[in-house]
């Protein structure tokens, strides 16, 4: 079943691209960061309508994928001015994560905090809407992580995935966690605030997870119990342990920060 009362408003792993754009520019010292995630695939990158179900590959398609992430980072460009920390403390809310230098630099972490789950089938989620001081960040981080709520179909699991291959149910499902560090692949663009709200997709696409040439071939997996669904996980019986961890591997290994 879908699991859309498990959203908090987030989404790894594309499967994974971060798309940029700016917006309602003003001229404080503090501007806002907007996050949202979607899943995509190859032919349907540019679209934001949710579909219940993706052909993501030949004979593959895919009909949820729920995520858990715990935590963000921004990290400041090195070369970002220095600000003055002693102006701005008592304006934003999360100045425990900075250094005592009285300089806002690169020693200083952005950290916001999750948990948030997400249903990246349910169309374009926004999650996250925060003031940060104005800055270049060259860098996004976030942590993956296992669910903890005991009533949620994700509970003990960071991962979950559900399709078919080849008209065969299947779910992929890990527990790992994951810190995972996004950039621009030009180095000179970075995510600025200067008193606007910037705005960032982080876009799994799923043609590149799931991919014969490149990404994970599921035509290889195996349902060694004859139940009629091919399990994927670190636990399954079926066969498919190593192509599990091969999934998780190939999500961090795609993941890009583009400017839209």
């Amino acid at each position: 079943m879908k699991l859309l009362n498990q959203i908090i408003a987030l989404a790894v792993l594309s499967a994974f691209t971060l798309i940029s754009c700016s917006k309602d520019e003003s001229g404080s010292d503090f501007g806002k960061l907007a996050l949202s995630a979607k899943s995509t695939t190859t032919a349907t990158s540019s679209s934001k309508q949710a579909t219940s179900s993706k052909s993501v590959a030949d004979g593959v398609a895919v009909t949820d994928f729920m995520i858990n992430l715990v935590e963000f980072e921004l990290e400041l460009d090195v070369e970002e001015q220095e600000l003055d920390v002693e102006e701005q403390e008592m304006e934003y809310d999360s100045d425990e994560h900075w250094d005592d230098d009285g300089a806002f630099d690169f020693e200083d972490e952005i950290e916001l905090e999750g948990p948030f789950t997400l249903d990246l089938m349910a169309g374009q989620i926004s999650f996250l809407n925060v003031t940060v001081p104005n800055g270049n960040y060259e860098e996004l981080e976030f942590k993956i992580n296992k669910n903890k709520d005991e009533n949620s179909e994700m509970f003990d699991k960071s991962v979950l995935i559900r399709g078919t291959v080849n008209d065969v149910p299947f779910i992929f499902w890990h527990n790992f966690m994951d810190e995972l560090e996004v950039d621009f692949e030009d180095p000179t663009i970075d995510v600025t605030i200067t008193g606007n709200t910037e705005s960032l997709v982080i876009d799994f696409d799923l043609s590149l997870l799931f991919n014969a040439v490149g990404g994970i071939d599921l035509g290889q997996a195996t349902d060694n119990n004859n139940d009629g669904t091919i399990e994927i996980s670190p636990t399954d019986e079926d066969g498919n342990n190593d192509l599990a961890q091969a999934i998780r591997n190939r999500m961090r290994d795609i993941i890009d920060l583009i400017d839209d």
